[in-house]
């Protein structure tokens, strides 16, 4: 008889094309499914919270799969961890409720994007994992701006392809780290790109380019996009999937 695993998975993103599978790339769920077929001598399919884009990284990725396994769970991380690459991480595997979707049962995400601005900015051991910025922000500017993102707002203007409606974010805030900034947010789901293009708006705002005014005003329904570019993909990370069991 089948059982139903949920599974918490950290990875580096940065050697992949993001995590759903594909023919012509090495993916972190190509890698995470070839793993398994090695233990279980068949093919798995994980289904995960949430898909991330090309180089960005998650500290809690949640998935989910089925399997007839009689080995024991804690066995079984053990064997995937060991047939993982050393930029993926199971830190957990449990067994789940048979109804149990790591997409569908999710009811928040949060996300967090670093920016490092201190003295050590561009190490190589600071700069794989935050976007490195020559120059210190207008952090008051940046606090303002950012202070107009919790509530419900079509985001069209901060994603790419078709918005499906309104998002509901939950809380947008920064926090101080050892060599800068990171954008804590948190809603019911996101658009693709979306923290990357709200944070590459509040770097603008802080360098002074743009008003801190123009991103609530991308947020209204005749509201205009922000003209500012992305923030790159190695500051953000998946950080935490919330569900009500």
């Amino acid at each position: 008889m089948s059982k139903r695993l949920r599974g918490v998975l950290h990875y580096d993103g940065t050697g992949y094309r993001g995590w759903q599978r594909q023919a012509d790339a090495e993916t972190v769920q190509g890698v995470c499914e070839r793993s398994l077929e090695k233990i279980f001598g068949e093919p798995v399919s994980l289904v995960a919270s949430g898909r991330t884009d090309t180089g960005v990284h998650a500290r809690g990725q949640v998935v989910h799969f089925e399997h007839e396994t009689t080995i024991e769970n804690r066995e079984l991380m053990r064997a995937w961890n060991a047939q993982l690459p050393d930029d993926v991480w199971v830190e957990r595997l449990t067994t789940a409720s048979a109804g149990f979707h790591a997409r569908h049962d999710a009811v928040s995400r949060t996300y967090r994007y670093f920016i490092a601005d201190g003295r050590l900015a561009h190490s190589p051991f600071v700069c794989r994992y935050t976007w490195a910025l020559d120059r210190c922000l207008d952090w008051d500017a940046v606090h303002e701006a950012t202070s107009s993102i919790s509530g419900a707002h079509d985001f069209r203007h901060f994603a790419k392809g078709v918005s499906e409606g309104p998002c509901l974010v939950y809380s947008a805030e920064w926090h101080r780290t050892r060599n800068g900034h990171a954008l804590e947010i948190t809603a019911n789901r996101f658009l693709r790109h979306m923290v990357r293009a709200l944070v590459g708006a509040l770097v603008s705002i802080g360098r002074e380019q743009v008003h801190p005014s123009s991103l609530s005003r991308a947020l209204q329904p005749r509201g205009e996009p922000v003209r500012a570019a992305h923030a790159p993909p190695q500051g953000l990370f998946l950080w935490k999937v919330q569900y009500a069991r």
